[in-house]
């Protein structure tokens, strides 16, 4: 005797398949808000370093070791030179962010001086997504960085 599949058994295996492929679909949306957030944040940690292994006490010249400019456009430009693609719309609260010898963040000044001191935490950039944002700031002293998610 032949045994074959009947058609209700076919239909609950396309509705298994159907289901499996929707929840497949769903875990691969992109992040784009939690991709651009790390490039930014990775960025931002690699100039801290640089700043805290070259001392510019001494220089009279404006400086760009240990400093970031946080524009969108020198982000994105940044980005291409590692081809990446910043897809979040961005929003900057600071123009310049640089780091002394000492790891502490200063503002808008190259020489790192201690007029542009950082003595707050201080929101450096707003990230956009679709449906959730991110806060980049930085923290007194310590030049530490903390992203906050809405």
């Amino acid at each position: 005797m032949k045994r074959a599949f009947t058609l209700i058994e076919l239909i609950f295996v396309m509705i298994i398949f159907g289901v499996l492929a929707t929840i497949g679909i769903y875990s691969f949306k992109p992040k784009n808000l939690q991709n651009d957030v790390n490039y930014i944040y990775m960025k931002i940690q690699e100039v801290r370093y640089e700043g805290i292994n070259y001392d510019k006490a001494g220089f009279a010249q404006a400086n760009a070791i240990g400093c970031i400019v946080l524009t969108q456009n020198a982000l994105k430009e940044m980005a291409k030179k590692d081809h990446y693609a910043i897809k979040s719309h961005m929003q900057s609260f600071v123009t310049t962010l640089c780091f002394d010898s000492f790891g502490r963040p200063h503002i808008d000044d190259n020489l790192t001086t201690s007029s542009s001191l950082v003595t707050q935490k201080r929101q450096l950039l707003t990230l956009q997504g679709r449906n959730r944002s991110a806060k980049i700031s930085v923290l007194p002293q310590s030049g530490y960085v903390i992203i906050e998610y809405n």
